[in-house]
């Protein structure tokens, strides 16, 4: 017989456990291609569910991380349903503990279903299902800043652009590329970007999450490394990169962008200050020195509601063969033109 993952009593059905909140898919339901990914493969699914694991009992599903979730939720409603302007900041009150089980809870989840190692968890599940705020807290650094909207075009546009949309507002990346130097410093002197990655010792586990315009960088600690290196690296990170730490002992943080032209529309890439500043100069000379508010506007103009959401259904077809709603969303709209082609 089958333990839950969490509280590890013995059950014989279990209940779905969301990877993302279903919460959070309701606030975006226009994001409903699920990508599911593995150590052994990867693949992607069109649905409104959401990406899930069933190893969950449901006492622990429903009360004890239902309570976590609750929570999240009104998080993100209350700082990060709306989309911000380049020099936009965030003064966020927040619950330390009630923030940290539930970015938590939802990294292993993740981890679970990806099939990655998940020991790091092994000591650490009674602190996420736990309300009582135990000494004990695990070795975690998160921090945190505002996803804005760095591309000429917007990114709710990609569709439009690329037959495998960018614009993902909800996503969990695991291992992140964290660059030293940055894309265009590596790009203007031919050299690799692999070789630009940081090496963060000690460091378990990386994770990238982004709901709506809330972005955090959650590093899991090895549980040897001492809290003086912790506090060392944070420093330093901090002072380099566009994101800030969210600290256990206080009850509010200011976030500012944390996003670029160049990790917009690369999710895995997190840039320094330096290279993002490198990355804003970039695109407004391309833009010949106008600002990209300024044509996103003019793309909102050119394209309708109506042509992006026929966009949409063109490149579900492609991309979804074999699903039923895809395809005759695809019928609905294109028959009658497919018609008069033939004719």
């Amino acid at each position: 017989m089958k333990q839950c993952s969490y509280c590890g009593m013995q059950a014989t059905s279990f209940t779905k456990e969301h990877i993302i909140p279903s919460g959070l898919l309701e606030m975006y339901p226009d994001q409903d291609v699920t990508f599911n990914t593995t150590t052994t493969k990867s693949r992607m699914y069109k649905d409104n569910q959401g990406q899930s694991i069933k190893d969950v009992c449901a006492n622990c599903n429903n009360n004890l991380l239902g309570k976590l979730d609750a929570y999240g939720v009104r998080l993100i409603r209350q700082y990060f349903l709306s989309k911000y302007a380049e020099n936009s900041s965030i003064n966020m009150e927040y619950d330390y503990h009630l923030l940290q089980r539930w970015l938590l809870k939802i990294i292993y989840n993740s981890i679970r279903s990806a099939g990655i190692e998940s020991n790091w968890f092994n000591d650490e599940i009674q602190y996420i299902i736990t309300d009582d705020i135990q000494d004990r807290v695990p070795p975690v650094s998160i921090f945190g800043g505002i996803h804005v909207d760095m591309t000429a075009f917007g990114e709710d546009k990609a569709l439009l652009t690329s037959p495998i949309s960018s614009y993902k507002p909800l996503y969990v990346l695991h291992s992140p590329s964290i660059l030293i130097n940055g894309i265009q410093f590596n790009r203007k002197r031919g050299k690799s970007i692999a070789q630009d990655k940081m090496k963060i010792r000690r460091a378990d586990h990386i994770i990238t999450i982004r709901f709506g315009s809330a972005m955090f960088l959650v590093i899991l600690w090895n549980k040897e490394i001492f809290p003086s290196a912790i506090e060392k690296f944070n420093a330093e990170f901090e002072a380099n990169y566009p994101y800030t730490l969210i600290k256990p002992d206080q009850t509010n943080v200011v976030l500012q962008r944390a996003i670029d032209s160049v990790s917009c529309l690369q999710p895995g890439i997190i840039q320094s200050k330096r290279a993002m500043i490198e990355a804003d100069e970039d695109i407004r000379m391309v833009l010949g020195g106008r600002h990209i508010s300024e044509t996103q506007e003019e793309w909102n103009k050119s394209w309708s509601q109506e042509d992006q959401e026929k966009g949409r259904v063109l490149i579900d077809s492609l991309l979804f063969p074999d699903n039923k709603s895809a395809q005759k969303k695809y019928e609905e709209y294109f028959g009658s033109e497919k018609v008069e082609q033939n004719n």
